[in-house]
């Protein structure tokens, strides 16, 4: 399991409506560029992002667990 504490940020977009971004950075950057963001300000939160990182041996577990549940 990966634990990160991400800021959560504002994005205000060019028609003036607002968004809470808690992806880190990383989602700030990939929304900058893909949206049209004007600005970005932290609101002075912070948030707990927790994920499982892909393992293709876990996949192919997963696959055959439910073959044998009849899936």
């Amino acid at each position: 399991m990966i634990v990160e504490k991400v800021k959560v940020v504002e994005l205000t977009f060019e028609d003036g409506t607002k968004k809470l971004c808690r992806g880190g950075e990383d989602a700030v950057e990939r929304a900058w560029g893909s949206y049209p963001v004007v600005s970005a300000r932290w609101t002075g939160e912070e948030d707990t992002m927790q994920w499982i990182g892909y393992d293709e041996s876990l996949t192919d577990d997963i696959r055959s667990y439910g073959k044998n549940m009849g899936g």
